[in-house]
């Protein structure tokens, strides 16, 4: 595999972009891939924070935090996760469907897909940063006995869905310059 089509989730080679688009596609894929890293050091902890908690349970010992922190850093995880989940098409798409259509109707069908995920995205990253302000403001904490401080895993949602976001306009502007028909990243 070559360094650019690893730079691209493996989606088939593109017509030549400028060199600012292809900066702004090599930068949010490698954003991609750090969110991504860190969404697995996030869950390995809660792994081995449960681990831990059926462990101490085992022996006789209280649990009061483990349950509460390792929902805390899986939600977390699971945001940071999005945009490299999207970059590799690990996520649900229309290809049933897309197998169907014809080639331009496909086309058409996928670029809507993907303009209705930006802008899911898009309204999620607003709505979390505005809650992430308004929490750390407030101070405002988490329920249980652990009462952890709320604002960082709304700030992983707004860093997620932004992030996610600036992978769909990756996506989207390479649609138009594949090579071959189909459409991929719905």
């Amino acid at each position: 595999m070559t360094e650019y089509t690893a730079q691209t989730g493996g989606h088939p080679p593109l017509v030549s972009l400028s060199p600012l688009t292809n900066f702004f596609n090599i930068f949010v894929t490698r954003m991609s891939i750090a969110s991504a890293m860190i969404s697995a050091l996030l869950l390995f902890a809660g792994v081995l924070i449960v681990t831990w908690m059926v462990l101490a349970r085992n022996i006789g010992l209280q649990t009061s935090w483990e349950l509460e922190a390792s929902i805390e850093i899986m939600v977390i995880a699971i945001f940071l996760a999005c945009p490299y989940t999207l970059h590799t098409n690990g996520h649900v798409r229309m290809e049933v469907l897309e197998g169907v259509l014809p080639i331009r109707i496909g086309n058409v069908l996928s670029i809507i897909a993907k303009l209705i995920g930006l802008f899911a995205c898009l309204y999620l990253a607003w709505v979390g940063w505005q809650i992430t302000v308004d929490a750390y403001s407030s101070g405002e904490r988490g329920l249980g006995a652990w009462a952890p401080l709320v604002w960082p895993k709304y700030a992983s949602m707004a860093f997620g869905m932004a992030l996610t976001a600036l992978q769909y306009i990756v996506i989207i502007c390479q649609q138009p310059f594949r090579a071959h028909g189909g459409s991929e990243n719905v």
